[in-house]
């Protein structure tokens, strides 16, 4: 073979880059290919050739992806079986989360997964919603249920959260609420003794404010923290302390590894047939284990576990001398076994931790004292992750690094100081439940404060710069910290520039309205070359969707709005006014209409921005009826073409908007008043405002049937194109143009894991 063609002597980091690309390339197509869309790629490994492995590497990733894709897409309801009711026995395979129904406090709510007994058709995981009733669930436990069955789909928009890709990772091929139940089996096994540990949790510490972080750090069941705690960890930077982790693991890891290496010494007899090290890393992979064990083995705390793992065996072979080495092989072993696990932000974080750890404490840099070395090392966590952080949440808490400082050594000490409280607390309750109890206390104690430092003004600032920006300041970071006489080295801090300007997506003239896909309510983003509009922020049930936050901070941040001009408040309805709360919290707001505390919007404000006039038409102050029928309209125009907003208006706002503005009603965009409920959309109403586009906020599927058919034929009739922002996502276009053509994020944007753009 002529030298020139022999295979490259890759580096294996090399080679599992190429596996990772792979991976990755199948995670942005819109649609999976057929299997033979692979054969060159395949192909191209065959021959000799210099870079035959780099080919197979990059094959095996797409080929792997694709079939871990096409598995679980075949396991999802199908969407032409959406709303069927079967009966369907099975177990309850996670820790129920327990709520309250604000509409009816003496009743439950529960949440779970649910594995069906094994046929043809059902999914192998179902995420369930059991509402009002006096039952109690408990993990591991057979049910008889009939479920409503429903189809994988969420709201989609540019930066918001992807519920959908959320239950492919999860592996949940549908969702379901309870019609009705009975209990079939008790629980056993593993889910059995989680629950019965929550339940001793619960008994031991009555009415203990840190109760639920103890079963978050020690079982890893959350449900028993509330929006308001996960806040303060945000703003604070905590939350990878609260969530078992790489972190948590690896704590308890170093824990048995200690301890197992100790007691070795104690038998010197021991010392000849296994040396203390070995012995230690043996002790700390059962530690590791059996602590998995206890927090459920699921997705993200395998992942961990896997990781450390892996560590354990390479200390244990003595193979520790090269940890980027090791490192890269456990990242290719995750995602050899779950390839779609790459879209989980978890897995990028620990990660990014881990390599930034070695990075610092492996050799690379001088060894200064320990106090300035963990200094350095939070520091470095803080620059290395700010890119990965700022990408996955749309900002960064800028105390984090002082608190995680004081909070990371709490934590370390905390965690094995409750699981072995826990212990005692079941073997010899006499010691155990003092030190339970004080550990709570001090958990208590670490919360308190970080509740303190999350009152520091700005704590988290809320910014998401382009994803060229961060990809320059990771390698500016690695740059920062690589060893001194690198030559590129003195350009890190320029690579940071960049995150200082955010996207520019502006329209040069005119307005850009945004209809965003809030699922059944109303968020409307409207915006000129200088200035930017809030109407309305979508609906927020208590611990669970907040559009305000999963939709219209992260939409806003990423369009480069960091600042609101002005907030109009329709009215008062949660599907309207639930997200206006956290709009309000993450960013900085101009003048406000129609929020608490503010003035109230009604008829006869008028402003011009960069050539383009708003002007409200109702309510006057003295309108009656309904707050529906007292819900804000605003009026946009520009190069005499105009939108309208409507709201909730109902038949008598319509009337009174027909007596009091009559021509000024014709519009070119409109938003259906009310949905597209049948209350509203009156004949005359839509012979007024002629529209040629008109846009319905309401959910796929709407359990109100939104828009209705009658509504819907109205606007045939009168020649309108009609889109639903739950079918297609976020709909947004510029005005004024010749031919109306939004873009429709559904269809334009969607991977091959969101449901398609059909009703």
């Amino acid at each position: 073979m002529d030298p020139g063609q022999r295979p490259v002597a890759a580096d294996l980091r090399v080679l599992i880059l190429w596996f990772t690309l792979g991976v990755l390339a199948m995670h942005v197509l819109r649609e999976l290919p057929p299997w033979y869309g692979l054969l060159p790629f395949f192909l191209a490994a065959l021959p000799r050739w210099r870079y035959r492995r780099h080919a197979l590497f990059l094959a095996l990733g797409l080929g792997l992806t694709l079939f871990q894709a096409q598995r679980e897409l075949a396991q999802r309801w199908p969407a032409e079986r959406h709303g069927e009711v079967l009966i369907l026995q099975g177990q309850v395979s996670s820790l129920p989360e327990q709520g309250r129904d604000p509409r009816a406090p003496q009743q439950r709510v529960w949440r779970f997964r649910f594995d069906p007994e094994t046929a043809p058709g059902l999914p192998r995981h179902l995420r369930v919603s059991w509402y009002r009733t006096q039952e109690v669930v408990r993990a591991g436990e057979c049910w008889r249920l009939e479920l409503k069955l429903r189809t994988p789909h969420g709201s989609l928009n540019p930066g918001g959260f992807d519920y959908e890709g959320w239950l492919l990772r999860e592996g949940v091929g549908g969702t379901a609420t309870v019609r009705g139940a009975s209990r079939c089996g008790e629980g056993s096994g593993l889910l059995a003794l989680r629950q019965n540990l929550l339940d001793a949790i619960n008994a031991w510490l009555p009415h203990h404010p840190a109760a639920p972080m103890v079963a978050a750090l020690t079982l890893g069941e959350q449900s028993g923290l509330h929006d308001a705690d996960w806040e303060v960890f945000r703003q604070t930077g905590t939350s990878h302390l609260v969530a078992i982790s790489g972190f948590n693991i690896a704590i308890v890891a170093a824990l048995g590894f200690f301890l197992g290496r100790w007691l070795w010494t104690l038998w010197p007899p021991l010392l000849l047939r296994l040396p203390a090290q070995k012995a230690g890393w043996i002790v700390s992979g059962l530690f590791a284990l059996a602590y998995s064990a206890v927090a459920g083995f699921e997705a993200p705390v395998a992942r961990a576990a896997l990781m450390a793992l892996f560590v354990i065996v390479a200390g244990f072979a003595n193979r520790l001398g090269q940890p980027s080495r090791v490192l890269a092989l456990a990242w290719f072993l995750i995602l050899l076994l779950d390839p779609l696990a790459i879209t989980s932000p978890g897995l990028w974080l620990s990660f990014g931790a881990v390599a930034a750890i070695f990075y610092v404490g492996g050799g690379r840099l001088a060894r200064p004292h320990w106090l300035r070395a963990l200094v350095m090392l939070q520091l470095m966590l803080t620059v290395v992750l700010m890119p990965l952080t700022l990408y996955f949440f749309h900002g960064l808490s800028w105390p984090a690094p002082l608190v995680n400082l004081l909070a990371v050594p709490a934590f370390a000490l905390l965690t094995p100081l409750l699981l072995v409280a826990m212990l005692l607390a079941a073997l010899w309750p006499a010691a155990g439940l003092p030190l339970l109890t004080w550990s709570a206390d001090a958990l208590q104690w670490l919360r308190l404060g970080l509740e303190a430092a999350a009152q520091w003004p700005q704590a988290w600032i809320a910014w998401s710069p382009a994803w060229p920006a961060l990809l320059l300041a990771l390698l500016g970071a690695v740059l920062l910290f690589a060893p001194r006489g690198l030559p590129l080295r003195p350009l890190a801090l320029l690579c940071f520039l960049p995150l200082a300007f955010p996207p520019q997506r502006a329209p040069p003239s005119g307005f850009e309205l945004a209809a965003l896909d809030v699922g059944q309510g109303l968020a409307v983003v409207v915006r000129t070359a200088h200035h930017s509009l809030l109407y309305d922020a979508g609906p927020a049930f208590d611990e669970g969707f907040d559009a305000g936050d999963s939709v219209v901070v992260p939409y806003l941040l990423t369009q480069g709005i960091g600042r609101l001009d002005r907030l109009l408040l329709s009215h008062g309805d949660n599907d309207h006014a639930g997200g206006i709360a956290a709009v309000q919290r993450r960013l900085a707001i101009g003048e406000q209409f129609g929020t608490p505390g503010h003035a109230a919007c009604v008829e006869g404000l008028r402003w011009s921005w960069d050539g383009v006039d708003f002007e409200t038409l109702y309510p006057a102050p003295d309108s009656p009826g309904s707050d529906n029928n007292r819900s804000c309209v605003l009026r946009i125009e520009s190069g005499g073409q105009v939108a309208l907003l409507t709201g909730d208006i109902e038949r008598p706002a319509e009337q009174a908007l027909l007596e009091r503005h009559g021509p000024r009603l014709r519009a070119d965009l409109l938003l259906s008043p009310h949905h597209g409920s049948h209350s509203s959309s009156t004949a005359p109403f839509v012979d007024a405002v002629q529209p040629r586009l008109v846009i319905h906020p309401a959910a796929w599927r709407s359990s109100f049937g939104h828009p209705r058919p009658q509504v819907v034929a109205r606007y045939e009739t009168a020649g309108a194109r009609q889109l639903v922002t739950g079918v297609e996502g976020t709909v947004r276009l510029t005005l004024p143009a010749t031919a109306l053509q939004p873009e429709l994020w559904r269809r334009q944007a969607g991977h091959w894991w969101n449901a398609p753009a059909e009703p």
